[in-house]
């Protein structure tokens, strides 16, 4: 062999070890302590490949090609050739030795280093300055951990994958690195010590096998049978064990482990202890620079930001691609170049990226899309509307990944999400964050200094406020942690100067916020489906009222109207059960927002609740008010052409909404003037029966039977009772409410007292009282016991008129009811003339306070 065609056989080995130019392989010469003080250069290697050196080779030469041998030299076998076709004979003791050590160290093991790799990428456009991080880091920074962070679909797998096939691909490079091996593992659902024990399992097996394994191997490796996730049942010893085991399989290895998928809680320190050992010594190098040490590397792929305990020697936090790369890559898939677009498709994708907000995976997506034949043009205008559209994810593929981010997280973090949906329009701060959960949680006053709906906000101290930032902010630090929130630094103004100051934004993706509107939207449909059907069902809603009305308080404050009005409108029944002070406000935003945007039902509707809680609470002027609001708003309601909600068989709007007649009735009937309660009945009672209510005519049958009962005249209250009982037996398939329940007792109460069956009265009464307590107004069962009170004092039982008059007073105290409290003590005062006679005190146990 010649000079000329050593060069030509140095230059065809160079390109098989993976140097594809010249420079190449001179900058790894740089790299490298021993071959750099060497002084081989460029223009050596030119002058080398071109034959123009002396053969065979001597002096520096001589020295140069021998060093040479360390990078283009892969087995024993490689030195014997590269020896032969440089010439180098008659060696020196130190060329032996040098020759000797390198074909010691390349013969070392029986068999190559095991390589299980995952699928290459096809494209990895717009990550170069990542990848080329990772590998000097990889290189330069020695056996560690090292961890690429990201959100689902940003590519974080695609990386890691292209950087293990750089490291196997590249001889020497990857013998350098890692000579003993690159092993790509599924940590998938791997948690705490189980997942450890599975994933070191799973890494035996492996090392076991590795004998048996091709030096390159593709695609994603099959699992034992026998080593599953779901083998969880492991005692400390068989632990300690398998640890130990683990740590000598590796010790003095230089391998690189790839674990991919590590998101979900998962021992890091602990497996870093394990898998990378170190052997005692110091030796394993291929050079005299001593800087290549024993010890593996794990590359981990996560969602999950290391904490401070995992130690990272290295962690990149991948993000979004840029614009350009972004547009770049979809162009690239879609097998187009931007001159081949007009210029409608061009504006077109540069849209359809930024909706989606540069991530790869639903770039992918997306040009799978337009490849099936969907323009880029409808494909945009989609996706400007929604990012989530059926048209990019058909399959539900990114749903799926995000669902599986959120449901790593807590409850608590997940609302405060959800909470959030309509700060995510734009970067908001922490101030912001902490300032709308309040709102919407009712412990903070809304805009304009304003309460929330539901809530009366009570100045906090200090402490409360700092505790509700601080809570606010750790939840913050936990999705930032899951890269499902993004922390950057932007320039406030200053208030009256041009200087700004730094403050930390938090920024969500567009697709992520897309998918908490949907499953905030899906949470309130559902919730609203609930409320509806369950509306009569009191205890149910009960069981929910937290929920209720906090949903109830969130759509208020994020302008949600429609959804606002209809869950309040079922709500309507439980609204008796909460507090004043929490009942009437959302009343009132219920009347703003039905006004705003003319739902005169609605309006009609709530104008009639606040009257009926005005009344209880004894304020008849404004209860009296209200209900002729409610009907006068009720008639423009029901004019043709007006939008009127469904109802069911049996139940009509114009029913509905003439029960303002009900309780005028009701209210006229406590003044004492039962002649006008009656008029207001009988309109009340035609009104039903025209509609076909059945429900409301037998309430008005029984109100009629009351009244005449009430006025003396036993025949006339007899005869409505026994036509609203014969009405309610009639119907009782289709009357199945609670309330059906309550309003056939009453009707056997007010028969019982017409037949003078005082015992079955008493009867009734209490199984009424059981019932009233759970379903209906809470109001109802003061007033019904003051009413028993009334009757027992017109009969002359004055004994049980006192008991029934106490036990009135109490509930009446308990609920707030002032207006029914004092009907309570006026009836106590009629009877004091009969405290000797009866043995008992006639007064509360306490006197009416001021504000009751």
């Amino acid at each position: 062999m010649d000079a000329f065609q050593f060069g030509q056989w140095f230059s065809k080995r160079r390109r098989l070890c993976g140097w594809y130019s010249q420079r190449a392989l001179i900058e790894t010469i740089r790299k490298d302590p021993a071959l750099r003080t060497l002084g081989i250069s460029e223009d050596f290697l030119a002058r080398l490949e071109a034959g123009h050196l002396h053969y065979p080779f001597r002096g520096k030469t001589r020295q140069r090609v021998l060093a040479l041998a360390t990078l283009l030299c892969r087995t024993p076998r490689d030195v014997q050739l590269y020896q032969r076709a440089a010439g180098l004979h008659d060696l020196s003791p130190q060329e032996t030795e040098l020759l000797a050590t390198l074909t010691e160290q390349l013969g070392e093991p029986s068999s190559p280093g095991l390589v299980l790799l995952p699928p290459r990428p096809t494209h990895l456009i717009g990550r170069q300055r990542e990848l080329q991080q990772l590998l000097h880091a990889l290189r330069d920074e020695g056996p560690g951990i090292y961890i690429i962070s990201g959100m689902p679909g940003v590519g974080k797998s695609a990386l890691a994958a292209e950087l293990a096939h750089l490291l196997a691909t590249d001889a020497n490079r990857y013998r350098r690195c890692f000579p003993d091996g690159i092993v790509a593992l599924s940590a998938r659902g791997c948690q705490g010590l189980p997942g450890l024990r599975t994933l070191l399992q799973r890494l035996l097996a492996l090392l076991s096998m590795g004998q048996r394994q091709p030096e390159q191997a593709s695609g994603a490796l099959a699992l034992p049978p026998e080593l599953t996730p779901a083998q969880t049942n492991c005692s400390e010893a068989e632990m300690t064990a398998l640890l130990d085991q683990v740590r000598t399989r590796l010790a003095g290895k230089r391998a690189l482990l790839l674990l991919d998928d590590l998101d979900s809680p998962f021992p890091l320190r602990q497996a870093a202890e394990v898998l990378l050992t170190c052997s005692s010594h110091q030796g394993e190098r291929l050079s005299a620079s001593c800087e290549y040490l024993t010890g593996s590397s794990m590359l981990v792929i996560s969602r999950i930001v290391p904490s401070a305990t995992a130690l990272p020697t290295h962690h990149y936090h991948l993000e979004p691609l840029a614009p350009a790369d972004a547009l770049s890559l979809f162009l690239t898939l879609l097998g187009r170049r931007t001159s081949a677009l007009s210029a409608s498709e061009l504006q077109a994708a540069e849209q359809i990226c930024e909706a989606v907000g540069g991530l790869p995976r639903a770039i992918e997506l997306a040009a799978t899309a337009v490849g099936a034949g969907v323009s880029c043009e409808l494909l945009a205008e989609r996706l400007s509307l929604h990012p989530l559209d059926a048209l990019l994810d058909s399959e539900g593929e990114l749903r799926r990944l995000l669902a599986e981010a959120l449901d790593t997280l807590p409850q608590e973090t997940r609302e405060l999400l959800l909470q959030l949906v309509p700060l995510m329009a734009r970067p908001f701060s922490l101030a912001e964050a902490a300032d709308w959960q309040q709102r919407c949680t009712g412990t903070s006053p809304g805009v304009g200094g304003e309460s929330p709906p539901g809530q009366t906000f009570i100045a906090e101290p200090a402490s409360s406020l700092q505790r509700t930032l601080a809570s606010t902010a750790a939840h913050l630090a936990r999705l930032v942690r899951s890269s499902l929130l993004d922390l950057h630094l932007e320039m406030e103004s200053r208030a009256g100067g041009s200087d700004g100051v730094q403050e930390q934004r938090y920024r969500v993706h567009p697709l992520l916020r897309a998918y908490v509107q949907e499953e905030q939207q899906r949470q309130q449909a559902a919730l609203l489906t609930f409320a509806t059907e369950q509306q009569h069902n009191i205890p149910a809603l009960k069981r929910r009222q937290a929920e209720l009305l906090l949903t109830l308080s969130q759509v208020y404050q994020s302008g949600q109207d429609r959804i606002f009005l209809q869950l309040l409108q079922a709500l309507l029944g439980l609204l008796a059960h909460v507090p004043l002070s929490e009942s009437e406000p959302l009343l009132l935003r219920g009347l703003e927002i039905s006004q705003r945007s003319g739902d005169l039902f609605s309006l009609a509707s709530f104008l009639q609740r606040l009257g009926a809680l005005h009344f209880y609470r004894g304020h008849l002027q404004q209860a009296h008010q209200r209900f002729e609001e409610s009907l006068q708003v009720a008639q423009q309601a029901l004019q043709p052409g007006q939008p009127l909600p469904a109802f069911k068989q049996g139940s009509h709007p114009r029913s509905y909404l003439a029960r303002s007649r009900f309780y005028q009735a009701a209210l006229a009937s406590s003044e004492g003037d039962l002649a006008l309660a009656q008029r207001y009945i009988n309109i009340f009672l035609r009104i039903c029966q025209e509609c076909g209510d059945v429900r409301g005519t037998i309430e008005a049958l029984k109100l009629q039977g009351r009244y005449a009962y009430r006025q003396s005249r036993q025949q006339e209250a007899r005869q409505a009772l026994r036509h609203a009982r014969h009405l309610s037996i009639s119907q009782e398939q289709q009357l199945t409410l609670p309330y059906d329940r309550a309003l056939r007792l009453e009707i056997q109460l007010l028969l019982c007292h017409t037949q003078g069956d005082q015992s079955g009265a008493r009867t009734t009464l209490e199984q009424l009282i059981a019932l009233a307590s759970d379903y209906l107004d809470p109001y109802f069962v003061p007033a019904l016991v003051l009413d028993e009170a009334d009757f027992a004092w017109r009969q002359g039982a004055w004994e049980q008129a006192h008991l029934y008059a106490l036990r009135a007073i109490q509930e009446a105290d308990r609920l707030g009811a002032s207006f029914l409290y004092q009907k309570g003590l006026t009836l106590l005062q009629r009877l004091t003339g009969d405290e000797t006679r009866l043995g008992l005190a006639t007064r509360p146990t306490r006197p009416l306070q001021q504000g009751d």
